[in-house]
C-alpha cells in the first residue's frame, strides 16, 4: 500500500530547494538590472508555499518508505519541478506557448539540452541562468541531492537511491547512501568550479564561463548562445569543453576513487570505462576520415594543420554527443551520411552508468554484445556453461533478464514516438532523429527539417509535449516512470 503522506512530505521536502533556487535566479536578475521580479518571485513564492503545505499534509506520516512509495516520489519530483520550471518562461514573457515552457523546463531538469527558443541570445540573465541551474541540478539527479544534504528517511534513502539511480550501478563509497551522495555531490562541486575557471582562463567572460560549467559538468548542452560554443570560435574553449564532458561522462564512483584514493589502476580494470574509452576513439578516428576534405594535402594551410583541425572538431562533436551534452560548434547535417550513422549510434548508446550522461549507457552494451557472442557458442555446445563476466563478477541471469526487457522497452517507445512524429507530416529521418535525441537526452537531432542548429519551438504543441515524455523517459531510464501507470503497482499485494 502506498504510503501517500511520506510521499507528500518527501516531495514538499523537495519543491523547497526549487524555490531556493528560484530566489538565487531572482537574485542574478536584480544584479542585472532586469527589474521583472514577478518572472521569478511569483514562482519561488509559489514552490515554497507548495513545499510547505505538501510538508504540513505529511507531517504525522510513518517514517517507512517502500520501494513503490520511492519510484512514485522520483516520477513526481521530476514532472513537478518541470511544471514549477515553466512558471518563469511564461511570466518573463520569453514564450506565451505552456508546451513550449514545460519543454524548455523538462530539457533543463533532465539535462536534454534542447532549447525550444530561436534566439537565446536575448533572453535575460536570470531566465539563462535558470536553464543553466535546471541542469546542474538534474545532471546528479534532483532527489540524490536532497539525499546528500537532507536527514536520511530510516530505510527510505536506499529506495529513492534506487529509485533515482542511472544505469545499472552507482556504487557505494560507504555503508550509509546519504554519506556516499554527500561525497559523490562534493566531487561534482569541485568539478564545476574547476570547470568555471578553465573557461574563464580559456577565454569566457564570468557569467558565460558559470553557465557553460554548469551545462557542461552535467552534460546538459544549453548555453548563453544561440550558437552554443561555436559562438566563440575558440579552438581552447571547445578542448576545455571536451575534457570536461569526457569525465563527466565516466562513473562518478569510479571518478571519486581515482581522483581522492589515487586507483589509476580502475582505468585498465574497469570493463565499461574501457569500453567508453574505445568507442569513443573508433567513433573520433571515423570522424576524422569522414570530415576531412578529399584533397586535404594540397590545402592552403597546409596537410598537417588540415587533418588537426579535422581531428579536433572530431573530439568535440563525438564527445558532445556521446556523453549525451549537446553543445555545437557546427551543423553536421552539412557532413556526409555516415557521419550522421556515426552520431547517432554513438548518441544512443551513452556514456557511463553512474555518469551524468544519458543514452542507454555502455554496461548494458557490453552485457547485450556478451550474451548475444555466449548464445552462439551454446549453439555450437548446447551443454557448455559459459558465465559472462564484468570486472571479474559474474553477471546473473537477472541482470541479464534486466537488460534486455529496457532495451525492448526503449524500441518499442523509439517505434511508437516514430510513427507518432510522421503522423504530424515529418519524414522517417526527421521523425526518427527527434526520437532518438529526446530518448537518450541527446540534445541536437539528426534531421533536415529540425537540424542540430534549429530551436525546437517550429515543432507543433503535440509533439513538443510527447518529447517532454520522452526525455523524462529517458532520464529515469523508462521502468520508474512508467511503473506508476501499471495497475500492479496500486495494489496492495
Amino acid at each position: 500500500m502506498i504510503n501517500h503522506r511520506i510521499v507528500l512530505r518527501a516531495l514538499g521536502s523537495l519543491l523547497y530547494i526549487e524555490s531556493l533556487l528560484l530566489a538565487l535566479c531572482m537574485l542574478v536578475g536584480t544584479v542585472y538590472k532586469e527589474t521583472d521580479f514577478l518572472a521569478f518571485g511569483l514562482p519561488t513564492l509559489l514552490s515554497a508555499c507548495l513545499g510547505f503545505g505538501l510538508t504540513r499534509l505529511g507531517r504525522n506520516a510513518e517514517n517507512r518508505l517502500s520501494r513503490r512509495d520511492g519510484y512514485l516520489v522520483v516520477s513526481l519530483t521530476w514532472v513537478v519541478f518541470s511544471i514549477v520550471g515553466m512558471v518563469p518562461f511564461l511570466l518573463s514573457g520569453v514564450t506565451d506557448r505552456p508546451a513550449v515552457a514545460f519543454f524548455e523546463a523538462m530539457s533543463g531538469f533532465t539535462t536534454t539540452g534542447s532549447t525550444a527558443f530561436p534566439n537565446v541570445d536575448a533572453l535575460p540573465h536570470s531566465i539563462l541562468f535558470w536553464r543553466s541551474i535546471s541542469h546542474w541540478l538534474g545532471g546528479m539527479g534532483i532527489v540524490f541531492f536532497t539525499l546528500a544534504i537532507l536527514p536520511g528517511m530510516s530505510n527510505g534513502d536506499q529506495k529513492l537511491f534506487a529509485a533515482e539511480a542511472t544505469g545499472l550501478k552507482l556504487g557505494k563509497l560507504h555503508p550509509r547512501i546519504g554519506t556516499t551522495a554527500r561525497w559523490l555531490w562534493g566531487l561534482y562541486m569541485m568539478l564545476t568550479a574547476i570547470c568555471i575557471g578553465a573557461f574563464y582562463l580559456a577565454g569566457m567572460g564570468v557569467f558565460d564561463a558559470v553557465n557553460h560549467a554548469l551545462s557542461a559538468v552535467a552534460t546538459g548542452g544549453f548555453s548563453t548562445h544561440t550558437d552554443s560554443i561555436g559562438w566563440f570560435q575558440s579552438p581552447a574553449i571547445e578542448l576545455t569543453a571536451a575534457l570536461f564532458m569526457f569525465l563527466a561522462s565516466i562513473n562518478f564512483t569510479l571518478l571519486y576513487l581515482i581522483l581522492f584514493r589515487g586507483k589509476l589502476r580502475i582505468f585498465r580494470q574497469d570493463s565499461e570505462l574501457r569500453g567508453f574509452v574505445a568507442m569513443l576513439a573508433l567513433a573520433v578516428i571515423a570522424m576524422t576520415v569522414i570530415i576531412t576534405p578529399a584533397d586535404w594535402l594540397t590545402c592552403a594551410d597546409g596537410p598537417v594543420a588540415t587533418l588537426l583541425d579535422s581531428l579536433r572538431r572530431a573530439v568535440f562533436n563525438c564527445v558532445s554527443v556521446m556523453s549525451t551534452t549537446g553543445f555545437t560548434t557546427e551543423d553536421y547535417m552539412l557532413w556526409h551520411p555516415n557521419g550522421w550513422i556515426i552520431i547517432s549510434l554513438i548518441g544512443i548508446c551513452g556514456a557511463c552508468a553512474g555518469s551524468t550522461s544519458g543514452g542507454v549507457k555502455i554496461i548494458r552494451v557490453i552485457i547485450a554484445a556478451k550474451s548475444l557472442f555466449t548464445e552462439f557458442i551454446r549453439a555450437l555446445h548446447p551443454r557448455a556453461v559459459i558465465p559472462i563476466r564484468i570486472n571479474g563478477t559474474i553477471v546473473t541471469g537477472h541482470v541479464i533478464r534486466t537488460v534486455f526487457a529496457f532495451f525492448t522497452a526503449y524500441i518499442v517507445i523509439l517505434v511508437i514516438a516514430v510513427m507518432a512524429t510522421c503522423a504530424y507530416g515529418y519524414d522517417l529521418a526527421d521523425s526518427f532523429g527527434i526520437t532518438i535525441s529526446s530518448l537518450s537526452n541527446i540534445g541536437p537531432t539528426i534531421g533536415h527539417e529540425l537540424g542540430p542548429l534549429d530551436p525546437w519551438g517550429i515543432l507543433p504543441d503535440g509533439l513538443l509535449w510527447l518529447n517532454s515524455f520522452l526525455m523524462l523517459c529517458g532520464r529515469l531510464e523508462i521502468f520508474s516512470l512508467l511503473l506508476p501507470f501499471i495497475p500492479a503497482f496500486w495494489q496492495e499485494n
